[in-house]
């Protein structure tokens, strides 16, 4: 199944934060794409009764990462070919609600809304910055580790305040547990990567 999806949204990480949302695991997803993928998404949330909300601006990414935190948001007439921020949720308030507090820089109610845990929020508000864009802490728990996500790998989409946070813990979990029913291959290369041998 995130094979399938992956070939729509571009990588298994995106593929897998749209499985969550179709199974009400998740309420919102915000996501990256170019003007070239967007066709495809959009005819995705169209044919699954999914509201997707498009950023009122682009997105040049300032490294060459797969997963870069860093970005310089552009207007819309910028000729520079910039990523559109989509926000995709079964209830079109919460889409434009999310990218209402993206639009007007409100970063905390804005992870409150992509459902992250609110220490994980404050964490993410008082040290992100131009300067420290990658709050990546060391993983010691496999289900808060975020080391492998260039490969495509990770279940959370936040930094979580701390590895052994256990709001994060408890989401990743439950993330895990619905991979390993609908996509068992998937959940085991998971596991295999992010697990470390000290558990």
């Amino acid at each position: 199944m995130i094979d399938k999806l992956a070939l729509i949204f571009g990588s298994k990480t995106k593929a897998q934060e749209m499985v969550f949302l179709l199974h009400n695991v998740k309420n919102v997803v915000r996501q990256g794409f170019y003007p070239s993928e967007l066709g495809r998404v959009e005819e995705f949330c169209k044919n699954n009764n999914l509201y997707l909300v498009k950023s009122k601006f682009k997105v040049l990414v300032t490294n060459d990462h797969i997963y870069s935190n860093k970005g310089l948001r552009i207007d819309l007439d910028d000729t520079r070919e910039g990523m559109y921020f989509t926000y995709i949720s079964k209830d079109e308030k919460t889409a434009l609600l999310a990218s209402y507090d993206e639009l007007t820089g409100n970063d905390y109610e804005l992870g409150l809304v992509l459902g992250y845990p609110s220490c994980c929020v404050q964490f993410f508000c008082r040290h992100f910055n131009e300067k420290n864009p990658d709050l990546q802490l060391p993983a010691t728990n496999l289900f808060t580790n975020l080391t492998a996500r260039n490969q495509d790998c990770v279940l959370l989409s936040h930094f979580p305040c701390s590895s052994d946070c256990s709001e994060s813990i408890r989401i990743a979990e439950h993330y895990a547990a619905l991979l390993k029913s609908i996509d068992l291959q998937r959940y085991q290369k998971m596991i295999t990567l992010l697990q470390f041998p000290s558990q």
